[in-house]
Parts: C-alpha cells; structure tokens; sequence
C-alpha cells in the first residue's frame, strides 16, 4: 500500500531490518481474533470520563500550552519531530458567546533539521449554551483526520512532516479538538468500518510536565504531581485500496493521558497512536505521541 511514497525513507528503513533484537514496543495484533468488541458508548464513557467535561469557557486570557511530538521507530530512540506554542491572545465575553484568538507558533522537522518558526492566530467562538463535549450529539459523529489516518501517517513519513496534524492552519494540540474526533473514532459510518477492542482505563499521579517541574514551586502544583487518567484501545478499520478496489484491515492502538490538576488546554496530557507501518519489504512499528511539556493558567479577564 502506497510503497512509492517510501522513497525518501528506505535506506533509514532497511537499515531498522538489520537492527539486532526486538522491538521494545508492542504492537497491536495482528491476528484475526481482536479480542472482543467495545461498545461505542463504553469508549466514549470513558473517554469522557478522562476529560472530566470541563468548561471551554473557562479558558482565561493568556493561558499557554507548549507541546512537543515525537516519534519513535522499531529500536530507535524517540526523536522529536514538531513542536506547537499555544497563547490565549484575546478573551472576549458576549452575551452569547466567548470569542478566543489564539497565536499558534509551529516547527516541524523536514529532511533532518527544523523548519523555521512559523506563526498564525486562529479565532475560535464557542457558544456558552454548549459549554461541555456532551452538549450536542454531533460531537460523537466527527471524525477529523478519519478515516485516512493510517494513509496520512505513512505519506507524512516519506516526507519527514511526521504525524496526523504536523502544521497547518490552525491549533493542532488543543485536546478538546482531539477529544472531539475521538468520541467518533468507534462509530461506524459511510466509508468507516470500524470495530474498537481492548478498552482500558487506569488512574495514579504522575510528575508534572518537564518545563512545569522547572519552574518556582513548580508553577503552583503540588508536590509536583498530577493526577491522571488513562484510556487506551485498539481501533480495527477495514481500508479500501484504490488499486485492487480491495479492503484490508488495519490495527491501530490509541491512548490518552488526562489530567484535571493542569489548565484547560492542557488537560490531554499526551495522546499516543502506534501501528504498524508498511514499507517495500516489510512492516515496521512506529508510535507517535503528543506529549504536554509546559503550560500557564492565564489571567483573570
């Protein structure tokens, strides 16, 4: 599947061949038996339940998320491959609306070595009748960045871009966009044959993000320590190829980290897929994450 695309990657691919020893990650199955499906709702429950419904309106001026992207392939270390700034820049009340602009400042890898910085505002207007992800049961039928996830993977790792969302035009690591998608991710639909498996959800503290814990007194946390939720599945969907007008099945695993303890924008701590990628000769397991490294509470209006 989509092999030409591979080009710019094969000698670094080839090279994962010959490496001695075995993954330390784990890919999903990839046997017929998925073990036994999820109900939709069980996935959105506890997706839902990790998030904590909280407030977009309680966003505050000047809020900041920092988020770094990595990815790792087979044996090799993880390799940051994107980075995103996020700054509430205007805060604006109305009668039935809060109105956000957002400056988003971005690099992504390309060939080896970052681009330059690139930076944009992007407006978002959330109405304060529908304040939680639960308010309308729309929410649970967008599916952004599905159902060509797996294929957008593959073709951002021949071009070095790396991930579902590296650049764009708008914020790409807000988590409440990515909680979004996700209470879809299970629903079946037009041209999305889906199945999701092995639901799991543990809780425990953890440290706060790396440029949190460096800051005075931790940037108000205590003890430096988070509590978090975490929810992972295994997302089955039969692809259809454009060649043979064929399908084939593909495993992905998804896990989210949340944290009611962090402000807003941070409260998805990390989000994590792994699959396994095909190139001319083989398969090779890649995981990638979008990991919170720092974040600020804002100000008051």
């Amino acid at each position: 599947m989509i092999n030409t695309l591979f080009n710019a990657l094969k000698r670094s691919l080839l090279l994962l061949a010959l490496l001695a020893g075995t993954s330390c990650l784990k890919p999903p199955s990839l046997s017929d038996d998925n073990g036994p499906e999820v109900p939709v709702d069980q996935v959105q429950k506890a997706i839902l339940e990790g998030w904590d419904n909280a407030d977009f309106n309680s966003v505050r001026l000047n809020e900041f998320l920092y988020v770094e992207q990595d990815q790792k392939i087979a044996t090799l270390d993880p390799k940051v491959v994107y980075k995103e700034a996020t700054q509430v820049i205007a805060r604006v009340e109305n009668a039935d609306t809060v109105d956000y602009k957002f400056l988003i400042r971005s690099q992504a890898m390309d060939n080896g070595s970052f681009k330059p910085v690139t930076a944009f505002e992007n407006d978002i207007s959330i109405p304060k009748t529908v304040p939680t992800l639960t308010g309308t049961p729309a929410l649970a039928e967008e599916k952004t960045a599905f159902p060509n996830s797996l294929e957008t993977l593959q073709k951002s790792l021949a071009n070095g871009s790396v991930g579902l969302r590296a650049g764009g035009t708008q914020s790409q690591f807000l988590g409440v966009l990515t909680v979004r998608n996700m209470l879809g991710a299970c629903v079946k639909a037009k041209d999305w044959d889906v199945t999701c498996h092995n639901l799991q959800v543990s809780e425990g503290k953890r440290p706060a993000p790396t440029g949190v814990a460096s800051k005075p007194d931790c940037g108000g946390i205590p003890n430096c320590e988070v509590n978090y939720k975490k929810v992972s599945f295994d997302l089955v969907v039969n692809l259809v190829d454009e060649k043979t007008n064929t399908t084939h099945p593909e495993k992905v695993n998804y896990e989210m980290t949340f944290s009611s303890d962090v402000p807003y924008l941070s409260r998805l701590l990390e989000f994590c897929y792994l699959g396994m990628v095909p190139t001319a000769t083989q398969k090779v397991i890649v995981k990638i994450c979008n990991k919170v490294q720092s974040f600020e509470v804002g100000t008051t209006n």
